[in-house]
């Protein structure tokens, strides 16, 4: 398994148009062609084996030394989640200094666990932040330094 950074938007985008991470990331109303996909000031990671896209990740810069952090796996990979867990995180530490944070929405509380697995610590609450199935949704803010 490899994870590196990607420049190629077509890479992420046969990623977060796959109807099971796109229904994931979307709130109610959105469209695949709302979609923006910036490769030059966010990094971008592709996760492969062989030839075969498992997933990607999103580091978007909030400040200095703050990044908001999205990680798609593909549903046919997902039982490999943690090895490539394991592999992202090498890539952040090796790559970006400070604080990376990820939302959750509090219906998804396998995404949690996954993060709790890996050392991010509960941050905080959003109250009503997402419009997912017809209501406003909660989500949990986890963070874990970079150093």
């Amino acid at each position: 398994m490899i994870v590196e950074r990607t420049l190629d938007v077509g890479v992420v985008l046969d990623v977060l148009v796959d109807p099971v991470i796109f229904n994931a990331i979307s709130e109610d109303g959105m469209t695949y062609e709302q979609l923006k996909i910036d490769v030059i000031d966010n990094f971008w990671l592709k996760i492969t084996e062989d030839t075969n896209l498992m997933g990607c990740v999103q580091f978007k810069p909030i400040f200095n030394k703050c990044w908001d952090a999205h990680i798609h796996i593909l549903p046919e990979f997902r039982k490999r989640s943690k090895e490539a867990g394991a592999l992202i995180w090498k890539w952040v530490e090796d790559n970006l200094i400070g604080l990376i944070y990820a939302n959750i929405p509090v219906f998804c509380p396998n995404v949690r666990e996954f993060l709790l697995s890996f050392g991010f610590e509960d941050a905080g609450y959003l109250k009503n932040a997402w419009f997912k199935n017809g209501k406003q949704n909660d989500m949990w803010i986890l963070t874990k330094e970079s150093k």
